[in-house]
């Protein structure tokens, strides 16, 4: 049975402008400003808070960035010509699933099979898309760093836009970084969160099983990867271990 999904792309102010769009915005809560929400997805819904920057002063090539809610896991996606709503909404799709499979392999944290099958599993899902004008500033900052990133890698690069190869670089790179929200006490790594959420919104409404310690095999890929670009068999996990 094809599970609906809701996928709700908040989008600040400059997107906004850019994509010329006349996007509502989201209910207004008592007590709280219009416009800055905070965002949560949950098991219907994923949430997205999306930017635009420019690559150099008034350039047309630009870079959209793009951040979910709960894992704070960073995509980039390079633009040097408007897009339609729909053409955005099908770039953030495949760049963000795209991006996941890429930083699960480049840590050899599961098998690829295994990611294959995650991926497939999530194309199942019917995703129904919702755009909304709206700025989360707990998530602002974390565009923000990604933004300095953009900025410092073209400066260093001499380049006016980043190639897909590169945008994919610079997502791992930050993903696999560990991180802190302000409603979280302890840090975390963005791709651990996020493949968390990925295999909760997949599964059934049922008493979950145990998942495995996927930060520790994140980190234990990284440290080998560093020393010999190879995971010991010991440290793989399992995706098929701990799917419903």
């Amino acid at each position: 049975m094809i599970k609906k999904f809701k996928m709700l792309f908040s989008v600040s102010n400059v997107l906004n402008t850019w994509l010329k769009a006349d996007l509502p915005r989201l209910p207004n809560k008592e007590g709280q400003r219009v416009g800055v929400h905070s965002l949560a997805s949950d098991e219907y819904t994923c949430c997205w808070q999306v930017h635009i920057i420019d690559n150099a002063y008034k350039s047309r090539h630009k870079t959209i960035i793009a951040c979910e809610a709960n894992s704070r896991f960073i995509v980039f996606i390079p633009v040097d010509a408007k897009l339609t709503l729909d053409e955005l909404a099908a770039r953030l799709q495949m760049e963000w699933q795209y991006s996941l499979a890429e930083t699960l392999k480049q840590l050899r944290a599961i098998p690829s099979s295994d990611i294959a099958m995650l991926l497939s599993e999530l194309a199942e899902l019917h995703m129904d898309t919702h755009w909304v004008k709206n700025t989360d500033l707990s998530i602002s900052g974390h565009i923000s760093d990604a933004a300095l990133w953009v900025s410092q890698t073209l400066a260093e690069q001499g380049l006016n836009e980043l190639p897909s190869d590169l945008c994919t670089d610079l997502s791992i790179h930050i993903n696999t970084e560990k991180k802190r929200a302000k409603n979280q006490k302890q840090k975390f790594m963005p791709i651990v969160k996020m493949m968390d959420y990925c295999q909760d919104i997949l599964m059934e409404p049922q008493p979950l099983p145990a998942k495995p310690d996927l930060a520790s095999a994140t980190h234990t890929a990284s440290e080998s990867a560093a020393e010999n670009s190879t995971l010991v068999g010991n440290n793989i996990v399992q995706l098929s271990d701990y799917r419903r």
